[in-house]
């Protein structure tokens, strides 16, 4: 029965890296299920964000598309900011072009998941 199964809640949360996001000027696009909670998490991190585009989930951003935004961005005078999931469906050279958010899993009762493993093994 799934009434049985145990749930363990969890969130992304922001890998710290050392960068400053502070006053960052950001261009920040997105093609993930809920855009807007990637836009929110870098103006917590204290990025300007001074426009944001949204794409299907799992869409391909076309080159096309991608000279757009960095022209864009630069006549905003920011930084395009893209998702790690995003990030990893640009061709090679956009990746160095765009800076990437990295998040981790972080589990709200990590002892539970412990606990649950240690009576498989």
């Amino acid at each position: 029965s799934i009434r049985n199964v145990p749930c363990i809640n969890g969130y992304l949360k922001p890998l710290e890296t050392g960068m400053d996001w502070s006053g960052l000027r950001s261009f920040a696009f997105a093609g993930i299920g809920r855009p807007e909670k990637f836009f929110s998490t870098l103006r917590t991190l204290g990025a300007e964000i001074v426009a944001t585009r949204e794409f299907g989930d799992h869409q391909k951003i076309p080159v096309s598309i991608l000279k757009r935004l960095e022209v864009e961005a630069s006549l905003k005078n920011s930084q395009l900011v893209t998702t790690e999931k995003d990030a990893a469906r640009l061709p090679k050279e956009w990746q160095q072009k765009v800076l990437t958010l990295p998040v981790r899993l972080s589990l709200n009762d990590e002892k539970k998941l412990n606990s649950l493993l240690n009576k498989l093994f």
